[in-house]
Parts: C-alpha cells; structure tokens; sequence
C-alpha cells in the first residue's frame, strides 16, 4: 500500500460502465482479488435522462462499493467511468464532476466514451473498437495512446450502419408500402406482427410514436430475415456493415495503422451475432486495408472489466 494524505490507498480500481439502459459497477482489489459487482437498472446517458437522477444513480451504485469493500474514497486508487455520453469537454467536465462527488481525488479519476471500456475488455494499444448495436461508433486508440473516434454522434444524423440506421430505412420503406408508393417486402409481415399491428394499414399509427430502441428493434427482424436468404434483408445488412468498414477506415488511416505490424479490432455489439453482418464487415475492412495486420475480436468480456484495465493503465497496477 502507499501512502497518500495520511490515508492507505490500497490497490483498490472501480469501473463504472455506464449506457442508456443500465450502469454497471466493477470494483476489485489486484492485491487480494477481492471484488463486488453491482448492477443499477435505468440510463445514466444525461442526454437521454435528467441529469439529477443520472447522477444520483452513479453515485448510489459507487457508494453502495465502497459499503460493500468497507474502504472509504481515500483507498480508491484509480476510478474509471466510461459512459455512453461522452461526447463533448462539456459532458466530460460533467461525469468528472460526479466522480470528484464521491470523495476519489479527481487526478485518480479517468472519464471516457464507453467505447473506450469495450476495447480494453478484449485489445490492447495500437487498435480499433467497433460499436455496432443500436448506435454506431469507432473508437481508435494509438501505440502512443492518442485517440481518434469516428461516428456515434446520434441519429439520424450519425450511426450509419447501426441497428437504429438499419431500422429508420426497413420502417420508413413500410411506412412507403403503406402509403402506397412503396413496393411490398416479405420482412414487412413478421415487423408488422412485432409491432403488434392488426393490419398494415393500423401500422402508421403505431410507428408514429417508437422510440429508437424500439426503432433498432426492427433491425433485428430484418437480420433474422436476412439469414433466410431474402433478397432486400441481404442488401440492406450488408450496406450497414460496409458502412461500418467506412467508420472503421477513417479511424484506422487517421491514426496512422497502415504502419503497424498488427492491431486490434475488437467487434462489439448486438449486430455482430448476424454472421452474414460480421463476414461483410471484415470482408469490407480488409479490402480497404492495403496491409495484412488487423486481428478481429469479438467482444467475449463485459466492457466493465475492461474499464478495470485501463484503470490499471491510468494509474498504475
């Protein structure tokens, strides 16, 4: 243990992955191993939630570690909050605010994009992550540390390729089928049913009033479809995935990745579980990429352990 104001710091990190359905907590002890996880229902993205409550629910969820640990702020050594957010200085400024709240000295306290959590729960530096669930987001991380993100701004202006992207265009081709003007899709059927639609024509009623969550639903029919070899499924799922591979590209030349030997491109997000998204997207990347040095992983550990690695990063392990 060292020392600091008079207090022990223990080896003691907390994660806290933060995104617009739950927050999860991660606290562990690299000394003893011990560890405590807690789980806290409801958005903590201030974008989408009142900010008040946003930041009642992060510092319920990181007291309720410190009574669980018995430790007080002074023992924390390194507090790491990535959340889905953070996209400005400003909405950095905020969450630090919450953090520097709970008593954890602010030069121990390390905001980010919850992308950031994703990448270090399965790569290291140089490399990419690649978000692709409801939204979409690359984030690129150098050799030297130095990062780059490309996309996730929020639809409908950003997040091509992404589960919102693909439901916004299979809905509005319905909404086109319904109206009349647009031609008739076999995927049409199984969303009408989804949406709980008695007919197509009670259909645009309901869709007025989805939420994107809702929207992004939509894609996930229409992947399902697309694995039964449907035509219009096929093309729409493979044009999200190439523009991934777009996303991916920007943030792989703006780095300077052509020049590594190999990087990490970690795959996270619900939309990588369709293989026929995943194959296009690799596919896609590897073509643009005129070297042979990417290693494509698939997200297989939770972001919130990966915010305890960067933690150890930040501040020492």
């Amino acid at each position: 243990m060292s020392k600091k104001e008079g207090f022990d710091i223990s080896k003691y990190y907390i994660a806290v992955d933060g995104g617009g359905s739950k927050t999860e907590f991660y606290a562990l002890n690299t000394e003893t191993g011990q560890n405590v996880r807690y789980i806290k229902p409801g958005s903590s993205n201030n974008k989408i939630s009142d900010s008040n409550a946003v930041a009642v629910a992060i510092l319920e969820g990181i007291f309720y570690i410190f009574k669980e640990l018995g430790i007080s702020a002074h023992q924390v050594n390194g507090l790491v909050m990535g959340m889905s957010g953070v996209d400005s200085q400003e909405d950095h400024n905020h969450y630090m605010d919450i953090g520097g709240t709970t008593g954890v000295a602010r030069e121990r306290i390390y905001v980010c994009n919850d992308s950031e959590l994703a990448f270090y729960a399965q790569g290291s530096p140089p490399g990419l992550c690649m978000i692709a669930g409801t939204g979409s987001t690359a984030t690129g991380i150098g050799r030297d540390m130095r990062k780059v993100r490309v996309g996730g701004w929020g639809s409908p202006m950003s997040d091509e390729g992404s589960g919102g992207w693909i439901g916004i265009r299979v809905l509005r081709d319905i909404l086109r089928y319904c109206d009349g003007y647009g031609e008739y899709r076999d995927v049409f059927e199984p969303i009408r049913e989804h949406f709980l639609a008695d007919s197509f024509e009670s259909l645009p009623g309901i869709l007025s009033k989805v939420n994107m969550t809702q929207i992004a639903g939509a894609a996930k029919l229409l992947m399902d479809h697309s694995d039964l070899g449907d035509p219009y499924s096929l093309e729409l799922v493979n044009c999200a995935a190439r523009w991934i591979s777009e996303i991916a590209y920007s943030a792989y030349h703006q780095l300077g990745f052509q020049n590594e030997d190999k990087i990490d491109v970690v795959m996270a997000g619900s939309l990588y579980k369709n293989s026929t998204y995943k194959k296009c997207f690799m596919e896609s990347f590897m073509d643009k990429v005129a070297v042979d040095n990417l290693r494509f992983c698939e997200a297989t550990t939770g972001p919130v352990e990966g915010g305890i690695s960067l933690a150890r990063i930040m501040f020492g392990s």
